[in-house]
């Protein structure tokens, strides 16, 4: 799922295992809407709480 543009907020989870990354991508809900981005900026846009999602 995109995590940016939908009309109502949605709980977003950011995970803490892309903090390291100095660049992250994510996707706009289609191929061609791939977009280099922080980790900060990602917790930023989205309003998401970072969490150790785990493996």
């Amino acid at each position: 799922m995109a995590p940016i543009g939908h009309p109502a907020p949605l709980r977003t989870i950011v995970d803490t295992d892309l903090a390291p990354f100095d660049e992250v991508w994510a996707a706009g809900g289609h191929p061609h809407y791939v977009f280099p981005t922080s980790f900060d900026e990602l917790v930023r846009i989205t309003g998401g709480t970072p969490a150790d999602v785990g493996a």
